[in-house]
């Protein structure tokens, strides 16, 4: 399954749907781009600035990514030319019916280059440029 961060954030940090989202990769062999990297990173340090979490807590939240990503719980597929290529394709293709984000133009072109079963995320952009490309996308799972 491709995560996007999105959901990844979801995963490392409590926010009122976690649990779901927990339950949705539950089992799952989990897939994202290298860029997952970076925007978990900043994703981490705008909660800090905002106060929700602290900076232990982020900390401690990044040294649990980080050994998750050494054992390979996400597997995180490396950028090249031709995924940045096809990132630029997709924002051409879908304008103007959806205003897609480079970055997510990037993990749609990361997943498109790879397989990976189902798209997972929680992004309203991300999820309609998909519904357009006729990406399967992951359904929430109820949490037990």
């Amino acid at each position: 399954m491709y995560v996007d961060t999105s959901v990844v954030v979801k995963l490392y940090v409590p926010e009122p749907d976690s649990k779901a989202c927990e339950a949705t990769v539950a089992g799952a062999n989990l897939v994202s781009s290298r860029l997952l990297y970076c925007e978990f990173q900043s994703a981490l340090l705008s909660k800090v600035a905002r106060g929700i979490i602290a900076n232990g807590q982020m900390a401690e939240v990044w040294r649990e990514f980080e050994r998750d990503l050494a054992a390979r719980a996400i597997y995180l597929v490396p950028l090249d030319d031709v995924v940045v290529h096809d990132a630029s394709a997709l924002l051409r293709e879908l304008h103007p019916l959806v205003p897609l984000r480079a970055l997510d133009a990037l993990h749609l072109a990361t997943y498109l280059s790879v397989e990976a079963g189902s798209l997972f995320t929680k992004d309203a952009r991300m999820i309609q440029a998909a519904a357009r490309l006729g990406v399967p996308l992951s359904q929430h799972r109820r949490s037990q």
